[in-house]
């Protein structure tokens, strides 16, 4: 193989007859025995971070010698200890030998964070990774990143900064892990003393719940790739050995550096030879259109009165019990309850119209213009000789941008709890629209409409012809089936319409009409769709900003493939008699964007490709909902649903989420493929006004605590359509 100048300077930097070779092999390396380094075939790659690499290396060749592989044969869970602090150290004495690799190393680990090669994409605070992370973060990506440590932690970081030999990494070593432990402890124990005082009491014996899909299949799927993993494995093996070396393992990964981890899979994806690439397409070619308009939606169910009417005989678990007057007297005051709904909500429409307007002004505001018009100011003319601007000015104020919004409701079971309170909020935003005259529609996806009902024989048949036609195609993913979008609301429907859905939906017996009860939640399904038709309601409304907005309880299911199922993430080959794993990466090419995605097994992993992959082709502001309980493990579900590649602290973020709970009602979370997500727990589903309740007799103290009660109450709300209201102008 001709060798490259790269190869060359990387002799001249070693100051000695390295053997320099590239190969097909995931990471560069250098053996110290030997004196070989191994440079691979590196693709997609910068001259910067190629520079950055072989100098990396080089300093191994230069200062790694044989007493740093003992310790790593001992010790292995000091083994990602041991490889941070040791570049630290290799890296600060070759850019000592040659100052001119400083920048250029810099640069090369800069343009790596940008790709989010640590795997800190998702991190909220950095304050909750690990110190070792802290510490590789900080000298390899610098203090630009973010990373601040404590008094404590800084007397680690100077240690590091003046290591010179092996032992004393090893030393280092030893103490940090040893510290990191004693942190992670204690976090542990705060977090079970603080749920213990919430009342938060986990049955450890209890399956976990992910929205509301039967899972029950994956635990299959799992073990049948533990098989897999037998296979490649010596026939014997010691059964208690292997037990002891798993509790090893398993405490060693909870203290494992994760962003040194993160850095040497990204690496290996760069020169992976052996990873085989599929590239996937949404199946968008729906047999039938997945969405219920919203006269149908009126035409199909039936309003509190045809109930009534038409149902008398129906069992009515509210009033069964009741006679016949005190049924006529609950439908009042039903009634009642909706009107008064009504009347409540003119406030928060007035609200959110007021922050918008003002907001918008504020941004045509920011983007004035002031230009001369070629006229003399002849109130300046007099200082001619002191300044050269005499004219006059005008500023030009750009014309306010068409707004329009999409809002994606999860109609599950699980949201039963709160959904009356959740669709008030969903009214409330639908009026605000109609309001501002903003184009908008909202709709419901669900499982549970079933428009097979009413097929004919024919039409039966033609669907499983479809279905056949597309389990034959190896690149569809399966998500233009068994679900629909019902649409409650639209900027299209007249008053009467508005005002008869809106009572509907939210008389508890709208769930009774066929095919409107509550069901699974398609929302990676859902979000296709918007995907593919979000641009003609964009196009079709002459829209200039777009706000999407979603509304769930939990994360949908995942998506899979027609020909194959799940998606692969590896298969084995047998090559030269040998089991051989090859790595199985799966994308998604935008054919708009020309921007590549990489898709997962795991749902939440694909909502958040999906969001991204909206954003990049449409530009709209996303904002997400999600509503949940507020209790450890239903905070760390919500963690897992939303930030599946979360590598910080899980009990010191969901600590900090219920902080945001008791200050302000809401906690606000990043990076989740939206601008924002708001975690609502269900007690704080209603936007509530509060009422300033002073009595004639009461005290200077009892009025001033009732007044910041009704002030707090306030806050809590406005401080949520602020942020909202922000987001959407």
């Amino acid at each position: 193989m001709e060798m490259k100048a790269s190869d060359l300077s990387a002799r001249l930097l070693a100051t000695e007859n390295l053997s320099v070779i590239r190969a097909r092999t995931r990471t560069a390396s250098f053996d110290i025995k030997s004196r070989i380094l191994t440079l691979p075939m590196w693709k997609d790659m910068t001259p910067e971070i190629e520079d950055m690499l072989i100098g990396h290396e080089v300093g191994h060749a230069l200062y790694t010698n044989d007493d740093y592989l003992e310790p790593l044969r001992d010790t292995p869970k000091l083994h990602s200890y041991m490889n941070v602090l040791e570049d630290v150290r290799i890296e600060k004495l070759i850019k000592r030998k040659y100052p001119g690799l400083r920048k250029r190393m810099n640069e090369g680990y800069k343009q790596l964070n940008d790709r989010d090669f640590f795997g800190t994409k998702q991190v909220q605070n950095f304050d909750d990774l690990l110190l070792i992370d802290k510490i590789n973060l900080y000298f390899k990506a610098g203090f630009q990143c973010g990373v601040t440590f404590t008094p404590d932690e800084k007397v680690f970081v100077n240690r590091a900064e003046r290591t010179e030999t092996v032992d004393e990494i090893i030393a280092l070593a030893n103490d940090i892990y040893a510290y990191s432990k004693q942190v992670a402890e204690e976090r542990k124990q705060n977090a079970k003393f603080q749920e213990q005082e919430d009342g938060d009491e986990e049955d450890e014996n209890e399956d976990p719940i992910y929205g509301d899909f039967d899972i029950d299949g994956d635990d299959d799927f799992e073990e049948q790739d533990g098989g897999d993993d037998e296979d490649l494995k010596p026939s014997k093996q010691n059964k208690s050995s292997n037990l002891q070396n798993d509790d090893k393992s398993e405490e060693g990964d909870d203290l494992e550096s994760k962003t040194e981890r993160a850095f040497q899979n990204k690496l290996e994806d760069l020169a992976d030879d052996s990873t085989e690439y599929k590239y996937w397409k949404f199946d968008t070619d729906y047999f039938t259109d997945p969405v219920i308009g919203y006269k149908q939606v009126l035409n199909e169910t039936k309003s509190p009165e045809k109930w009534s009417v038409d149902s008398p005989d129906t069992i009515d678990y509210r009033t069964r019990n009741m006679s016949d007057e005190q049924r006529t007297a609950f439908h009042a005051a039903e009634d009642l309850d909706f009107v008064q709904f009504k009347t409540e909500s003119i406030r928060t429409v007035n609200y959110l119209v007021k922050e918008f307007e003002m907001k918008k002004s504020a941004q045509l505001h920011k983007r004035a213009m002031v230009s001369k018009i070629g006229s003399l100011d002849m109130k300046k003319v007099y200082a001619y000789k002191l300044q050269d601007d005499l004219f006059k000015r005008v500023t030009s104020l750009p014309q306010g941008k068409n707004h329009g919004m999409i809002l994606l409701v999860d109609w599950s079971g699980s949201m039963n709890d709160v959904l009356k309170d959740t669709m008030k909020q969903v009214i409330n935003l639908a009026m605000f629209c109609n309001r501002v005259q903003i184009p908008y529609r909202v709709f419901a996806f669900t499982t549970d409409y079933n428009d097979r009902i009413t097929r004919t024989q024919a039409e039966n048949e033609s669907y499983h012809a479809w279905r056949t036609a597309r389990r034959e195609e190896n690149n569809l993913i399966d998500c233009a089936d068994r679900f629909h979008l019902l649409e409650f609301f639209n900027n299209k429907m007249t008053t009467s319409e508005f005002n008869s859905m809106a009572r509907r939906i939210l008389d508890y017996r709208f769930h009774w009409n066929e095919g409107y009860n509550t069901g699974g939640t398609p929302l990676n399904e859902a979000l296709v769709y918007c995907y593919n038709t979000l641009g003609t309601f964009i196009k079709n409304n002459n829209i200039e900003k777009t706000t999407f907005i979603t509304l769930t309880d939990g994360e949908g299911g995942s998506l899979n493939t027609y020909s194959y199922g799940r998606f692969d993430d590896s298969r084995t080959e047998v090559v030269d008699g040998m089991y051989k794993r090859i790595k199985i990466k799966n994308f998604i090419k935008d054919e708009v964007t020309q921007k590549t995605y990489e898709i997962g097994r795991l749902s939440g992993n694909q909502t958040e490709m999906i969001l991204r992959m909206i954003k990049d082709r449409y530009n709209v502001a996303m904002v997400g909902f999600h509503i949940c309980q507020n209790r450890g493990r239903d905070l760390r579900g919500v963690l897992q649903s939303n930030l599946p590649n979360y590598n910080g602290d899980m009990y010191a973020l969901v600590e900090a989420w219920k902080k945001e709970f008791k200050t302000q009602g809401f906690a606000s979370v990043k990076n989740t493929g939206r601008d924002e997500l708001f975690l609502i727990p269900q007690s704080s589903t209603k936007i509530q006004e509060g009422e300033l309740d002073v009595k004639a007799d009461a005290n200077a103290k009892a009025i001033a605590r009732n007044f910041g009660k009704f002030l707090n109450v306030k806050k809590t709300s406005r401080v949520l359509l602020n942020r909202f209201v922000g987001l959407v102008a």
